[in-house]
C-alpha cells in the first residue's frame, strides 16, 4: 500500500533530502564489485545487504537530524528487463527484487525513526542502456512498452513516485513519463547534461523539458538534473519559466567529465562546504528547487552539508 500520508516534493516547498552515489559508495568504500553497475543485486547477498542498509539509514539520520522529508531512491536504477537479464534474472524473479527493494527502504526509514509523513518510496529508473552512450534506436513509444514493467511493479510494491535518473534523451524521457501517468503514478525526469551544456542527444535542458512537456500534456510532476557539476549545469539554469520545471539536484562531487571519472579508478570525493554553497546559489537563484542530493562521489557528509547550508540560507 502506498504511503497517502506523504507530501511529494511538487506539493510543497518543503525541503527534501535525498541518497547520492550508491554505486561509488559500495565500490569505493565498501569494496563490492557491481556487475554491470548494478547494486540491486548485492540484495542477494547477506554482507552487501547489511551494508546497503547502513547507507541508507545514514542518509535517514541526516534528515531526522535535520527536520526534513526523506526520498529513498536509486538501489533499482539498473533494475530493469535488459540489466536484470545480464545477471541471470526472469521477469518474476526481477519483480520480485525490486519489491525487496521498496522494503529495505521501509526497513531503513524504521530503523533511522523517520516519521512515517517523511518518507518517501521513490520507484528509481535507469536508462534502458548505457546513460553515456547515446542510444539512438529507442523511440518514445519502445520506451514506454519497455519502462512500463517497473513501474507497475513499483506500483504494486507501495512506491509514491517514480524517479528516472540519469537520461540523456528525450525519446526516453518521454517513453517514461507516458508509462508512468498510464500507471497513474507521479514521476520525476532527470536530465544528465555534458560539458557543453547539453544533453549527449545534442538538446539544451531548456528544448528537452520544453519537448517532454508538449508530447506527453507536463506529465512529470518535475524535472531533475543529475550525475552532472554545478560549474556545468548551474550556468545553463536561466530565468526562464521553464527553468520553474526543475525542482531537484543530484550533483557529482567532481567537476571531471564522465568519461574521465568512469575511468579514473578511485573515488573523487570533491569538496562538501564548497558543493554546498554552490547547492545554496542555486536555489537562491531558483527557488522553487526543494530536493537535493547527490550523485557519483557523493555520500551522507556531502547530503548533510548541503541540507544544513540550504536550511540555514532558507
Amino acid at each position: 500500500m502506498s504511503n497517502t500520508q506523504t507530501r511529494l516534493p511538487h506539493q510543497t516547498d518543503c525541503i527534501f533530502l535525498t541518497d547520492g552515489g550508491s554505486e561509488t559508495w559500495l565500490m569505493y568504500k565498501r569494496g563490492f564489485e557491481l556487475l554491470n553497475f548494478s547494486a540491486f543485486h548485492l540484495l542477494n547477498d547477506k554482507p552487501a545487504t547489511a551494508a546497503l542498509r547502513e547507507y541508507y539509514a545514514a542518509f535517514a539520520r541526516v534528515a531526522v537530524k535535520l527536520g526534513t522529508p526523506f526520498i529513498f531512491d536509486s538501489l533499482t536504477y539498473r533494475a530493469s528487463r535488459d540489466w536484470g537479464a545480464l545477471l541471470g534474472y526472469s521477469t518474476e524473479g526481477l519483480a520480485e527484487i525490486n519489491h525487496k527493494c521498496i522494503e529495505l527502504y521501509r526497513t531503513c526509514a524504521a530503523e533511522a525513526g523517520l516519521a512515517r509523513e517523511n518518507i518517501v518510496l521513490s520507484g528509481c529508473i535507469g536508462p534502458k542502456g548505457d546513460a553515456y552512450k547515446l542510444y539512438k534506436g529507442l523511440s518514445a513509444e519502445s520506451a514506454e512498452s519497455y519502462h512500463r514493467e517497473q513501474v507497475d511493479t513499483f506500483k504494486a510494491a507501495g512506491a509514491d513516485i517514480i524517479t528516472a535518473l540519469t537520461l540523456s534523451t528525450t525519446a526516453e524521457a518521454i517513453g517514461i513519463a507516458r508509462a508512468a501517468a498510464e500507471a497513474g503514478m507521479p514521476s520525476v525526469i532527470a536530465f544528465t547534461i555534458e560539458k557543453d551544456r547539453k544533453l549527449r542527444s545534442g538538446e539544451t535542458l531548456k528544448e528537452a523539458i520544453q519537448t517532454v512537456d508538449a508530447a506527453t500534456c507536463n506529465a512529470p510532476a518535475y524535472y531533475m538534473i543529475n550525475c552532472a557539476h554545478p560549474v556545468d549545469f548551474g550556468p545553463s539554469l536561466t530565468g526562464e519559466p521553464w527553468a520553474d520545471r526543475i525542482r531537484g539536484l543530484r550533483a557529482n562531487a567532481s567537476s571531471l567529465d564522465h568519461g574521465t571519472l568512469c575511468k579514473l579508478g578511485h573515488l573523487d570525493e570533491g569538496n562538501p562546504d564548497e558543493l554546498a554553497r554552490q547547492y545554496v546559489g542555486i536555489r537562491s537563484a531558483h527557488p522553487k528547487m526543494n530536493v537535493f542530493g547527490g550523485c557519483c562521489g557523493t555520500d551522507h557528509v556531502h547530503v548533510e552539508t548541503i541540507g544544513r547550508a540550504l536550511l540555514a540560507a532558507s
